[in-house]
C-alpha cells in the first residue's frame, strides 16, 4: 500500500483511501478499462464507490498523467493504465482495444510535429487510434 501512496504523491495527487483503492484495482486489471469495469472490480472487493466518485478519481488520474483516456474508442470512455508512448487498435464493433507499439512510427510523428509545429499549440502527447476490425 505504501508503494501506491508514493505513486499518488509523486503525481501530486492527494492520498485518500478511495483513490488508493481505485489505483490498486487499475494496477490489478492492468488493461484498458471503463468506469463500469473499475466499479465492478471494486465491488468484488466489497468496496462501494459511486459511479460519480470513480469518474472523478479517474479524471484526476488522467489529468495528472497516471492513466490515459483513449479518445476515439467511443462511449463509454475507455482508460488505459499504460501511459508510455504507444498507439491503439480499436475494434469498431466489439470495442475491444489493443495496444500497438511501434517506436519507429512514434519517432516519425514526434519528429514531424517538432519540424512542423502547429501555431499556438504545444503537443503534450500523440494519440493515434486505428479503428477497424480486430481478427
Amino acid at each position: 500500500m505504501e508503494e501506491l501512496k508514493q505513486i499518488l504523491r509523486d503525481r501530486q495527487i492527494q492520498v485518500t483511501q478511495q483513490r488508493l483503492e481505485v489505483l490498486r484495482v487499475l494496477r490489478e486489471l492492468n488493461t484498458h478499462v471503463t468506469v463500469d469495469d473499475v466499479v465492478a472490480a471494486l465491488k468484488k472487493k466489497d468496496i462501494t464507490l459511486t459511479l460519480a466518485s470513480v469518474y472523478n478519481i479517474l479524471g484526476i488520474f488522467e489529468k495528472k498523467g497516471l492513466i490515459m483516456k483513449i479518445g476515439s474508442a467511443g462511449e463509454p470512455v475507455i482508460f488505459d493504465v499504460n501511459t508510455f508512448p504507444h498507439f491503439h487498435v480499436c475494434d469498431r464493433e466489439t470495442r475491444e482495444v489493443e495496444d500497438y507499439i511501434d517506436d519507429g512510427l512514434m519517432n516519425l510523428l514526434t519528429q514531424y510535429f517538432h519540424d512542423h509545429p502547429i501555431d499556438g499549440v504545444t503537443v503534450d502527447r500523440i494519440d493515434l487510434n486505428l479503428i477497424g476490425h480486430i481478427e
